[in-house]
């Protein structure tokens, strides 16, 4: 695979690095000269001053967008024009209807467009989701998830709290992560009810903690907490089914050891079974892998159209929020 890296910052350098030793990183595109130059050098890639460029001078057969999520419509949707594959980071585009056009011109062009959705592939998530699916456990009935961390000096000054450049808070940010683990692994989310804040001077429209509740057709709930306010780095996806429950909490490093805990009811109240994952973090090389077989097999859409579907989510927590309301999850294209 011949790649083409749009955006030099952190995730663009977690993504060269998950690329395949049969792959090539041919070029780098960005505003950031020197990081460009950092990320292109040790790769022998092309230096570009941006996407356009790329596309227009580099032979390429995906590109990756790991750029701030206002721009990733106009560059995702100019190299499935081009005739290349897109992987994306999430969110994919600042609302469901773009990223809808997004995913109309991959079917256009008949490429594979991914949203970056790295925490499926965390050994302990995909048990879960697992022996969710095996069900025998029987069936899903409810699920608490957490992911949060406090906020970080300079905060205030990066993109992510920028209203022009994104178009939500934590909940946008980094709580898409957990809808999309619920929609994916769960069941379809028919509506939902938020409720936001903001503690510490984000801009207006911004939530730094989000709480929502994410129903499903059956009437199954999940809460979601995404939050800026926790002292300490924490991961938790824990769902109840009707004979177990089966539990997720950390992601290795500073969220603490991936540990897959299933507390079977048939066994008593104080029985569990846990099993700790240690090592490198699996998830960029594991995702990257899965994109390319899509590629291979000529994948029209994101699976399950995951993207736009997280986004309409999160979208629909938004007009809970203003309303006071359960929201429906609107998933029409606009």
């Amino acid at each position: 695979m011949r790649v083409g890296m749009i955006g030099s910052g952190v995730q663009a350098r977690r993504r060269a690095a998950a690329l395949r030793p049969q792959d090539r990183l041919v070029a780098v595109a960005g505003p950031d000269t020197a990081s460009v130059q950092d990320l292109a050098r040790p790769a022998g890639a092309a230096v570009r001053r941006d996407w356009t460029e790329l596309l227009e001078r580099d032979a390429v057969d995906a590109v990756v967008v790991a750029t701030p999520p206002h721009v990733h419509e106009d560059s995702a949707v100019a190299a499935l024009g081009h005739g290349v594959h897109v992987l994306c980071e999430k969110p994919l585009a600042p609302s469901a209807a773009a990223a809808g056009r997004m995913m109309r011109a991959a079917a256009a062009h008949r490429r594979t467009l991914w949203c970056g959705f790295n925490h499926r592939f965390h050994p302990a998530v995909r048990a879960l989701g697992e022996a969710v699916a095996a069900g025998g456990h029987g069936r899903a009935l409810s699920a608490i998830a957490v992911y949060g961390h406090a906020v970080r000096p300079g905060y205030h000054t990066e993109w992510r709290a920028d209203p022009a450049v994104v178009s939500g808070g934590q909940l946008m940010e980094q709580g898409i992560h957990l809808v999309d683990l619920v929609s994916t692994l769960l069941w379809p989310v028919r509506d939902v009810f938020a409720h936001l804040q903001s503690s510490f001077g984000l801009p207006a429209g911004l939530e730094d903690d989000a709480h929502v509740l994410l129903r499903s057709e059956q009437g199954q709930v999940a809460f979601v907490r995404s939050s800026l306010s926790q002292w300490r780095n924490r991961f938790l996806l824990e769902v109840t089914l009707e004979d177990a429950t089966v539990r997720v909490s950390g992601l290795g490093g500073s969220y603490g050891d991936q540990t897959l805990t299933v507390e079977p009811r048939s066994s008593g109240p104080f029985t569990a079974r846990e099993t700790v994952f240690r090592g490198p973090d699996p998830t960029w090389r594991e995702e990257w892998e899965a994109f390319c077989r899509a590629t291979q097999e000529r994948t029209l859409r994101t699976p399950d159209e995951s993207g736009p579907r997280s986004l309409a989510i999160v979208e629909a927590a938004y007009r809970s929020a203003r309303s006071g309301t359960w929201a429906d999850v609107t998933t029409e294209e606009q």
